[in-house]
């Protein structure tokens, strides 16, 4: 079983200044709260005697940002809305996700579940889309992986499909128009 995650920091290598010399990790300056909040931790589980720790050092993804996350979910409800029409909320924001992670070709699958693991597909997935309710206290979802493991340039490339439904369905008001050229102007990856 898999032991719980006591801190995840970003640190800086920096190479020796001699051949065969050793170099050194610097803790970045984002992540100096996590690491003292680590050492208090540390110190709470050792009680004053050694305490074996588990390591793992690799190279920093270029991980999405929590603005592209936070713009994706906004134009997500603006295409649940857009898609609605007369009905409000007949389509979800989850809903329009699954249907473009699916069509990007991000890991979605249609399950028939026991109605009673709801609450466990919903730690275990990003998304859980219920679908259908069946006899004997089955159901049928969708389980989406979601988006979190992109990087930088795959968020944006599914951003871009985004503003591309939402042109689509007609959604071109002023606070969308707004939104696509500030990202365009901030993404860097045009």
């Amino acid at each position: 079983m898999e032991k719980k995650l006591i801190a995840r920091l970003t640190a800086f290598y920096a190479p020796a200044m001699t051949p065969g010399g050793r170099g050194t990790l610097a803790v970045s300056g984002d992540c100096l709260l996590e690491e003292q909040r680590m050492f208090a931790e540390l110190e709470h589980r050792c009680r004053g005697q050694p305490y074996a720790v588990e390591i793992t050092v690799r190279p920093v993804r270029d991980r999405r940002t929590l603005d592209q996350n936070r713009l994706m979910w906004a134009l997500l409800n603006k295409m649940a809305l857009a898609l609605s029409g007369d009905t409000p909320g007949s389509v979800t924001a989850e809903q329009c996700y699954l249907d473009l992670l699916q069509d990007y070709g991000a890991g979605v699958e249609v399950y028939r579940v026991p109605y009673a693991s709801l609450p466990l597909l919903r730690r275990a997935y990003r998304v859980v889309q219920l679908l259908e309710l069946l006899d004997g206290g089955d159901c049928m979802v969708r389980l989406g992986e979601g988006s979190s493991a992109f990087d930088k340039r795959q968020m944006h490339d599914f951003l871009e499909r985004i503003f591309d439904r939402l042109a689509e369905l007609g959604v071109d008001d002023a606070e969308t128009v707004s939104q696509y050229r500030d990202w365009r102007a901030a993404d860097g990856l045009c």
